[in-house]
């Protein structure tokens, strides 16, 4: 028996055939198992592909009903802020109106009516002696 550092040979070997038989049942166990993820692997991810490119139609049918009703709305909100801004410049005019008109008819009648008069100063004639006034006569 050869022997290499004190030991033996075969007995190493021996155990370098066991240890190759199993590595070599490792790697058919392993190329096995790599082909089966392999052929799962592309059947699930074409599965996968064709489920999310499903929900990526969904929400973009969802995307396109809601930029129609975003669409809706702001032409309504765009027709009533015009509504309003239309609503509040006619309120304006109306009360301008209003308080034109109340403050220019709502003058006192007896104002509108007495024609006005010129105040004169009125001297009192005082006679120099009242024997005089009955001799003018």
């Amino acid at each position: 028996m050869e022997t290499v550092n004190g030991k033996l040979i075969t007995q190493e070997l021996k155990q370098f055939d066991e240890l190759t038989q199993k590595n070599e049942k490792i790697n058919q166990r392993f190329e096995s198992l790599e082909a089966q993820l392999i052929t799962m692997s592309k059947q699930d991810y074409t599965q996968y592909l064709e489920t999310i490119s499903q929900e990526v139609d969904s929400h973009k049918s969802s995307l396109q009903k809601l930029d129609q009703k975003i669409g809706f709305l702001e032409d309504s909100i765009s027709r009533q802020a015009k509504q309003v801004l239309f609503f509040k410049l006619s309120l304006v005019f109306v009360l301008l109106g209003f308080g034109f008109t109340f403050f220019t008819n709502n003058q006192p009648q007896y104002e509108k009516a007495k024609p006005k008069k010129k105040t004169e100063s009125l001297e009192l004639v005082k006679p120099k002696s009242r024997d005089r006034l009955f001799i003018d006569i």
